[in-house]
């Protein structure tokens, strides 16, 4: 999934929240032997969001957003447990009411969608197989940009349906995928394909109301009017005017270049949902350029967390060398290599004895110290992890 390294530092307090953040959060407490309450708004900075598709679900690829889309706010056919570790990637039904159907030769799936899930205010409606098909039209319609949607070639009539233009061609449709009634969505494939239930599991093939994302056609443009199908949504979700596309305006827990505020899903309802918990009332998640001042503000408690590629050494250092801070010190494992990149046109690296010279002289325990040492990850042997 492309998942970024990510460092996480936080103060080491029982709670998060306080009255002074502009999402409007609430002290939470944490019971005897440290069990989670509910309640309080976990409030993070960053220095950007980095999204390639504008938070568009359906083109979106950066891992910190799939994190939002599956725990915050997109119900996907076929999810996972929410729970730390190895148990975390145990594929589980989430919108779809158990696993699906699956014919004898492997190419035909069929899934039975939950009752009593439904798309948040101003929408409150319930989810159908036709807001999951729409997730494919979404995805096979080249002018929105499916960064993956190389994953769902693998349906029939995809390749056609996208060729003949996709959702730009009034009453195209693909011929691979049929909702015979509201909870019922069949899908026909080509060949084979033992991880389609993962397949599903990605944030572009949840659910997606028309009447809302059928306004927007270009690459990025629905990523400030996502819809919620989550225990969240973003905040001012409630206030959109769906009567028309003209009357739609970007929500207003999101600005780009500011903010994304995360508040309780009032058309949620816990008891669809075995998977997962939504102890916080409110997830605060802002930009901050000036990183010595998100430390200085974790360190003075008005701030929960960071998220940061690499937090200043003086930082790292302080949470390396003190016991009591390490603990608060989160490294993201995500299978990723970064390297040092090396232009073939431009000399000397055009010639390949240059480039394996620069391999050999490179002293890589010397680069990973620079970057942060052992904490933020290892030497590569290979440029896949193993």
């Amino acid at each position: 999934l492309l998942l970024a390294l990510a460092l996480v530092l936080s103060v080491g307090a029982a709670a998060c929240g306080g009255d002074d953040d502009e999402a409007g959060g609430t002290e939470a407490a944490t019971g005897e032997e440290g069990e989670p309450q509910k309640g309080g708004t976990l409030r993070v900075q960053t220095e950007a969001f980095e999204w390639t598709g504008n938070f568009d679900p359906t083109g979106e690829y950066l891992g910190t957003a799939f994190g939002f889309y599956s725990n915050l706010l997109v119900r996907t056919l076929m999810g996972y447990k929410h729970q730390p570790d190895a148990e975390g990637n145990e594929l589980v039904p989430d919108l779809a009411e158990s696993e699906p159907e699956v014919s004898d030769d492997g190419k035909t799936y069929t899934y039975t969608l939950r009752d009593g899930v439904n798309f948040g205010p101003p929408l409150s409606r319930p989810v159908t197989s036709e807001d999951v098909a729409y997730a494919f039209k979404r995805i096979g319609t080249e002018s929105i940009v499916a960064q993956y949607g190389f994953y769902y070639t693998v349906i029939e009539g995809m390749a056609e349906f996208t060729a003949a233009g996709g959702l730009t061609k009034e009453g195209n449709e693909i011929s691979g995928i049929e909702t015979p009634d509201e909870k019922t969505i069949v899908f026909h494939l080509t060949q084979p394909t033992g991880d389609f239930n993962y397949r599903v599991g990605m944030p572009a093939a949840g659910p997606i109301p028309e009447e809302v994302a059928g306004c927007f056609t270009k690459a990025g443009e629905y990523g400030r009017f996502v819809i919620s199908s989550g225990p969240y949504m973003i905040k001012g979700q409630d206030a959109l005017d769906t009567s028309s596309c003209n009357a739609m305006k970007p929500i207003s827990g999101y600005d780009p270049d500011a903010h994304m505020y995360f508040v309780r899903n009032e058309a949620y309802d816990q008891a669809t949902d075995p998977n997962r918990q939504n102890y916080i009332d409110g997830f605060a998640y802002t930009i901050n350029t000036n990183v010595d001042d998100i430390f200085s503000q974790i360190q003075a408690g008005s701030l929960d967390s960071s998220v940061s590629d690499q937090p200043p050494k003086p930082v790292l250092q302080q949470y390396l060398t003190d016991q009591a801070k390490k603990p608060n010190l989160h490294s993201n494992s995500g299978d990723r290599t970064w390297y040092i990149t090396m232009n073939w046109a431009v000399p000397p690296f055009d010639d390949i004895h240059v480039r394996k010279a620069a391999n050999w002289i490179m002293d890589k325990a010397g680069i990973l110290q620079a970057w942060g040492g052992s904490t933020l990850g290892d030497i590569a042997t290979h440029n896949i992890p193993p």
